[in-house]
C-alpha cells in the first residue's frame, strides 16, 4: 500500500505538471495573435492619420475692394463694386466651399458678389479673431476651397498663419488675389495674382 500511495500522488504531481505544461504551450499563441493584433491597429491608425492630412486646403485670400472714405463703416466705392464683380467672375467656377469675410460692411459687401454666384453663404469672424479664423482654415476645411476677405493689416497675418510670408500690403492696394494651398504633409504654396 505504501507504493501505490506514492504512485498515486506521483501521478497526481505528474497530471498537474502536465496540466501546467500544456498551459505553457497555448500562452506563445496569445503573444504574436496579440502583436499582430496591435500591429493591425497600429497601421490602420497610420494609414487613418495620412488620409486625413492629405487633402490640401485651398485658401483664396483677397484685401475688400476699394471703399468710401467719408463714412464710419464705409461700404464699397462704384469702383470697389465693380471690382468686386470682377473677383466673383474669376471665382464662379473654383468650387469655392466657404467664405469668411470680418465684421466690416466693405469685406461683406466684397463677398456679396461671389456669394450670390456660388449660393455660398458669407461667415463673419472679427478682424481682431484671426487666430480663431486659421483653426477653422486649417481643420473644418481639409480638401476645400474657401475665399477670405480681409484688411491691409490681417491678410498678411491669415497668410504667414498658413505659412505663406506675403509682406506688407499697402494701403492703396486692392488688387491682390492669394492663393494658398495649405497641407500637413505636403506643405504650404503660394501663388500672388492681381485682378
Amino acid at each position: 500500500m505504501i507504493v501505490q500511495t506514492g504512485t498515486t500522488e506521483e501521478s497526481a504531481e505528474v497530471q498537474d505538471l502536465k496540466k501546467d505544461h500544456r498551459g505553457l504551450r497555448r500562452r506563445p499563441l496569445y503573444t504574436p495573435l496579440a502583436i499582430v493584433i496591435g500591429s493591425v491597429l497600429v497601421a490602420a491608425l497610420v494609414v487613418a492619420w495620412l488620409i486625413v492630412s492629405w487633402g490640401s486646403t485651398t485658401v483664396v485670400l483677397v484685401r475688400h475692394a476699394e471703399r468710401l472714405s467719408d463714412e464710419r463703416d464705409p461700404g464699397l466705392s462704384e469702383i470697389g463694386i465693380a471690382h468686386a464683380d470682377r473677383l466673383a467672375e474669376i471665382l464662379e467656377r473654383a468650387g469655392i466651399e466657404a467664405i469668411y469675410v470680418s465684421e466690416a460692411r466693405r469685406t461683406r459687401e466684397t463677398a456679396a458678389p461671389v456669394a450670390a454666384r456660388t449660393g455660398v453663404e458669407p461667415r463673419v469672424i472679427d478682424a481682431e479673431r484671426h487666430q480663431r479664423l486659421l483653426r477653422r482654415l486649417k481643420w473644418r476645411h481639409r480638401s476645400e476651397v474657401v475665399l477670405v476677405v480681409g484688411h491691409s493689416n490681417t491678410v498678411p497675418l491669415i497668410a504667414a498663419g498658413l505659412g505663406a510670408e506675403i509682406g506688407v500690403v499697402d494701403a492703396e492696394d486692392y488688387s491682390g488675389l492669394w492663393i494658398i494651398s495649405y497641407s500637413r504633409l505636403r506643405g504650404t504654396r503660394l501663388l500672388m495674382l492681381r485682378y
